[in-house]
């Protein structure tokens, strides 16, 4: 049995992707024969909980997104977690849209040695992570799992399906380079060409309109076809100056076109490297039976086109060869069938292995007996959250009082834009759907 500790910062449950709860606390749900305190960073962690000796330290995406937040925050936040740098404990890191501030990232995995870094980009990695790729071990992981609660939820026979194309998008800025780009322009695209189809389309885009837990499974469920694209970006940005130039651009020409920006603020620089994977919402159509019809792409090597997705330009310009292989009706069927096959019998894309991956090697690595026993890690559970609790309500309201002033300023690209500039820690991991 061992003890261990998880750091995130989740921030507000209720505001936050059902894949990223699951994902965050999958350890805790897989494997609870062991001891977990998990600790949400937007709050202080208590002195005390520095004085423990763990046997694991586990640093989350929501957690080690923070990088790109402004300087002043992510030093204080560096401080506040110091005593993980001097830590024995095995320490394991699951980061995710690594090409954003990638450098900083690098150096917080070397000063903090962490054992394990958990990337979801395939490749690269000598670049992503110049010193740590020399000195720690990386292994592969995904954007997102499977568990039976997905698994669960009831499917909708297609032709009872009132969606001929389902889309949900966010706008992403400009400094995740074409890739971002394309998922705007994918379904500008397909809004476009599908009416000249009559198709009956729900597509929307901007963050006003995302979907969360069961109304995104809903969504699905309603939905023909579903629309996507790789997620990742083709543009790399070690230290965030991009990112910067990006919003200062955006905020003096807020009706720039991608174009634009791109000749302003990075140009030359994007597509040197296609940084993309397979994204949780193309896991969650596939277990929906939803047909999908995506950007080009390799997806984390498991999708292929016309194998398992209807491939779509990014401009529609192959739109009627898309149109004519949705009335396919027994091809759709069977790429339906294929894309559900893949998924789940992809042995690494469930919950429980992940979770197992992720424990694997740390007994060997730490010490025989664990720090304490499951009494005295009770009662240090207790004293936590009786300390805790009340501040993480404080947090919470706080939190939604925040995200309801910026769902109203979102609608104004220009106030949005210098509005973001302030909170440059906001994650497009949490951006996913």
């Amino acid at each position: 049995m061992l003890n261990i500790l998880v750091l995130h910062k989740l921030g507000d449950p209720e505001a936050a992707p059902h894949f990223l709860k699951r994902h965050v606390f999958s350890l805790r749900n897989c494997h609870s024969e062991h001891n977990y305190l998990y600790h949400d960073c937007h709050l202080p962690i208590p002195d005390w909980i520095k004085c423990i000796e763990f046997d694991a330290i586990f640093l989350d995406v929501t957690l080690l997104c923070v990088r790109w937040a402004p300087p002043e925050s992510f030093r204080k936040l560096l401080e506040e977690l110091d005593f993980v740098k001097n830590s024995g404990a095995f320490k394991v890191a699951m980061p995710q849209d690594e090409y954003d501030c990638n450098q900083i990232l690098d150096d917080w995995m070397v000063d903090w040695k962490v054992d394990v870094v958990y990337s979801v980009l395939s490749e690269h990695h000598d670049v992503l992570y110049p010193r740590y790729s020399k000195i720690g071990t990386i292994k592969l992981a995904y954007t997102g799992y499977l568990d039976e609660s997905t698994l669960n939820y009831p499917v909708v026979p297609f032709e009872r399906r009132a969606i001929d194309i389902g889309y949900r998008a966010r706008k992403l800025p400009a400094y995740f380079g074409r890739i971002g780009h394309e998922k705007e322009q994918v379904g500008l695209s397909a809004l476009r060409e599908g009416k000249k189809h009559q198709l009956k389309m729900d597509i929307k885009l901007g963050v006003e309109h995302s979907l969360l837990g069961s109304d995104w499974f809903a969504f699905l469920a309603n939905s023909k076809f579903t629309l996507g694209s790789n997620s990742g970006s083709s543009l790399m940005d070690p230290v965030g100056a991009i990112r910067r130039r990006v919003y200062d651009f955006v905020w003096r020409h807020p009706n720039a076109t991608f174009e634009q920006i791109e000749s302003a603020c990075f140009p030359g620089a994007d597509g040197q490297y296609k940084l993309t994977a397979i994204s949780p919402r193309i896991l969650e159509a596939a277990i929906m039976e939803s047909c999908q019809i995506l950007v080009p792409g390799t997806y984390s090597g498991i999708l292929r086109p016309w194998e398992h997705y209807i491939p779509m330009d990014p401009d529609g310009s192959n739109f009627e060869a898309v149109y004519e292989a949705m009335n396919d009706s027994n091809g759709v069927q069977e790429m339906i069938a294929r894309t559900k096959e893949a998924i789940l019998n992809h042995p690494m894309l469930r919950y429980s292995a992940q979770a197992a991956a992720l424990l694997e090697g740390i007994s060997d690595t730490t010490r025989l007996e664990p720090a304490g026993t499951s009494v005295e890690f009770a009662a240090i559970l207790s004293r936590y959250e009786a300390e805790v609790a009340n501040r993480y309500k404080v947090l919470f309201f706080k939190q939604r009082v925040r995200r309801s002033l910026i769902s109203k300023i979102d609608r104004h690209p220009r106030l949005s834009s210098f509005v973001r500039s302030m909170y440059l820690g906001v994650s497009s991991t949490q951006r996913a759907h």
